[in-house]
């Protein structure tokens, strides 16, 4: 069976190439003329798209990661555990904590820092987290001019986590400890200065019992120490019609000690 021989292309004349080059560079320098404003002079780098309007981003999604506020409290979640920063395989999250921070529960994270340019999204962080402190939000119009502009301080961080926290709040989902299933250990001013007096009644009374003990040993040990060392006999008291006999020298004791010797003998 014969086969039939492809058509032969039509070679397009010069000026129709030459046209269809002009035309493209049109469209192009359009679509840049169009974009020039809004990047360059307003300098709006975050790319919205409303003529499609928002769409539905599932709750597993993982976006820009973001910090958190206890609604409960008022006060941050992280705890300052440094998992997040250990477990990262980027290396891209650093901490400073300070130890203590009056009415904040664990350490007080003084600076928290994620560094987008080198985050994956893996969400390990997320899941090391031991309370609702870390969070993926539905965030992923992040775009910068420099590397330093991707480089999130703590308070970037706070309101990308509260504004997704908000938008659960909003929808029904509740706040970060409902959605994560993680329990915040912050506490209220009130309950921060009942524990307070807790722990001081507790360590008075670990002190008072520490006292005691000390107290106790240190009796039974002045008993065995006393119990070891050796009496000595009471001589007899003297009755006061009895005078002491006189004393006798001791070559006129040996001579009346000599005929009874002499007697023993014979």
């Amino acid at each position: 069976m014969a086969v039939a021989p492809p058509p032969t292309p039509v070679k397009t004349s010069f000026w129709a190439d030459l046209w269809d080059t002009i035309i493209s560079l049109l469209k192009g320098l359009g679509v840049t003329g169009k974009n020039l404003w809004r990047v360059v002079v307003q300098r709006q780098a975050v790319t919205i798209t409303e003529q499609w309007g928002s769409r539905p981003i599932a709750l597993r999604y993982r976006g820009t990661i973001g910090l958190t506020i206890d609604r409960r409290t008022g006060k941050e979640n992280c705890i300052g555990c440094l998992a997040c920063e250990r477990i990262c395989p980027d290396h891209c999250i650093h901490i400073e904590t300070i130890d203590e921070k009056p009415g904040h529960k664990g350490k007080y994270p003084v600076v928290f820092i994620i560094d987008n340019n080198l985050c994956s999204l893996c969400g390990l962080c997320v899941e090391a987290c031991p309370v609702p402190a870390l969070i993926h939000t539905e965030v992923w119009q992040v775009g910068g001019y420099s590397h330093r502009d991707l480089v999130f301080d703590k308070q970037r961080l706070l309101e990308v986590g509260e504004w997704q926290q908000e938008k659960w709040i909003r929808t029904g989902l509740g706040t970060a400890d409902a959605v994560t299933g993680k329990k915040s250990m912050q506490m209220t001013d009130e309950e921060w200065q009942a524990e307070e007096e807790k722990k001081k009644a507790a360590a008075a009374a670990r002190a008072q019992r520490t006292a005691a003990a000390r107290q106790q040993a240190g009796a039974q040990q002045s008993g065995a120490t006393a119990a070891e060392r050796p009496t000595t006999p009471a001589r007899p008291a003297r009755k006061p019609s009895e005078s002491p006999a006189p004393e006798q020298p001791v070559g006129e004791q040996s001579a009346k000690e000599q005929p009874s010797s002499e007697s023993a003998s014979a």
